[in-house]
């Protein structure tokens, strides 16, 4: 039932082939083309550059320096922009979250100090990079000193029990030349939450004797989490957002699937024209024969060898009579059919991974649309990133829930057991005139109060300032409208005049 980490290599089975895709596709994002693509490797071999591209500076000027490289592999990564798409759709939505709840102030206080503390807002980006990249993302309930809160793990740092019963949490701590393996375990167990600390000795990536975790944190001074047992708590304080799942694939699926292949293409599609361009490129100088043999004749007498540099001829005489002049020969090369062959195979990209190309800045076209026609551009991609919005949200009511759950069974509250409101706003923006007329048309529909209107009008406003305006504006109707509590019809006298 439980996952077996002793004699075994890390990561174990059946988690293992999962792993290994996961770190292809984040070389593949990360553009560490060269560790996963052929031709990379191969053109690395011969250069021994690109794999200093990503060291500091210094380090990569100096390997430049000691062997010079004629070519290098030239990498146009597609791939982050199709992770990072949805990821800055759903950044940019994302707004507030609060209890839902008007009456409980203290439930309130707790939800913020959990977004608070969990800094949702600034992690959200991340973490659906990771969901796309990996294939899912997982989170985890803490509660500490900073109070109760969770935080986004990647997939391959959560490996759920077979029975559904529980879940662990891995990862490897490295102390000078030794390496452990740190895993919390949960476990559910007739009518409660068991939490463990374990931790392994490892020896390179096999597992090989279990380790006293108190001996563990006391010899290298650190601070480990007592184990716990929580009674009453029927769920795990832990869960996983697949992506793409499928019933062979249940722990979801990379959002750069299917395109590592069209990525290639493009990359070597690019360097093999830079090669071309090195080799091709440059101008060269022609001279006539017999001004080289006497430039270089007098270079034999100055130096001892038969030479001509550019500096030689900056200044030269030439043949009056037969017109023998240095000229520059160029190379006038026909490469359309490569640049068009770049941009179908970008298309084919786009189009595999649901991704519009007008969202990746392939789109061409100018003037000024409205924000209607941007969106139906957009649709692809809007989608995509609905689908995984959808996702996030039912993730982050959820870990709000267990973190009221466990602030109950820790904490001494008796808070309900609901899930937030998490509001969510367009992902796309719009212009101020048009924002403005879709919200006026829906309060003269009588499908938005006046409030909800303003409120949308003006997102920066207080909420003073928003219900002033509302009875600002309720007054200025009432006075406008024949009511007798505002106009009064003039005074007049009845009876006998005087």
């Amino acid at each position: 039932m439980t996952i077996v980490y002793l004699k075994e290599k890390f990561p174990p089975p059946p988690f293992d082939e999962e792993v290994q895709q996961i770190h292809y596709f984040r070389d593949l994002y990360d553009g560490n083309h060269e560790n996963i693509f052929p031709r990379a490797q191969e053109l690395a071999k011969e250069t021994q550059v690109t794999r200093f591209i990503r060291k500091p500076r210094k380090a990569y000027l100096r390997k430049t320096v000691e062997k010079t490289a004629q070519h290098h592999y030239v990498i146009v990564n597609f791939s982050s922009v199709i992770a990072e798409l949805p990821a800055d759709l759903i950044n940019r939505s994302l707004g507030n979250i609060s209890a839902d709840t008007e009456k409980d102030k203290q439930l309130l206080d707790f939800v913020q100090q959990v977004a608070k503390t969990s800094k949702i807002n600034q992690k959200i980006w991340a973490a659906v990079v990771q969901h796309q990249v990996d294939g899912g993302v997982a989170y985890r309930i803490r509660r500490d000193a900073k109070g109760t809160w969770f935080e986004w793990k990647p997939a391959d740092m959560y490996y759920e029990h077979d029975d559904d019963l529980g879940a662990d949490i891995p990862w490897v701590e490295e102390r000078g030349d030794e390496k452990f393996l740190r895993v919390e375990r949960q476990r559910l167990e007739e009518n409660k939450l068991i939490i463990k600390q374990l931790v392994f000795k490892m020896d390179s990536d096999m597992v090989k004797e279990e380790m006293d975790i108190q001996d563990y944190a006391q010899k290298f001074g650190i601070e480990v989490p007592a184990d716990q047992e929580l009674e009453g708590i029927t769920e795990l304080m832990c869960g996983y957002i697949p992506n793409d799942e499928t019933l062979l694939t249940p722990r979801g699926r990379s959002g750069l699937r299917n395109i590592d292949g069209i990525q290639e293409e493009i990359n070597w599609t690019i360097t093999r024209d830079s090669i071309v361009f090195e080799k091709h490129g440059k101008p060269k100088l022609a001279i006539p024969s017999r001004l080289w043999e006497s430039v270089a004749g007098q270079n034999k007498t100055y130096y001892g060898e038969r030479f001509v540099r550019n500096a030689d001829l900056e200044v030269v005489s030439y043949d009056e009579k037969n017109g023998a002049v240095p000229m520059y020969i160029t190379w006038d090369a026909k490469i359309e059919h490569s640049f068009k062959h770049v941009e179908r195979l970008i298309q084919k990209m786009l189009s595999v991974s649901k991704t519009s190309a007008q969202a990746t800045g392939m789109d061409t076209e100018n003037g000024g649309r409205s924000a209607i026609a941007i969106l139906y551009e957009w649709i692809q991609s809007v989608i995509k990133a609905e689908a995984i919005q959808d996702k996030f949200d039912t993730a982050i009511k959820e870990a709000f829930r267990k973190c009221i759950i466990l602030e109950n069974a820790l904490g001494g509250t008796a808070f309900k057991d609901v899930e937030p409101v998490v509001e969510w706003a367009d992902m796309l923006p719009k212009a101020e005139s048009e924002k403005d007329e879709e919200e006026i048309k829906k309060f003269e529909g009588g499908v938005q109060s006046l409030e909800t209107t303003i409120r949308n009008l003006h997102p920066d406003w207080s909420e003073e300032a928003i219900l002033a305006e509302v009875e600002k504006i309720m007054e200025e109707k009432a006075v406008d409208s024949y009511s007798p509590s505002f106009n009064q019809p003039p005074k007049t006298r009845v009876g006998d005049e005087e």
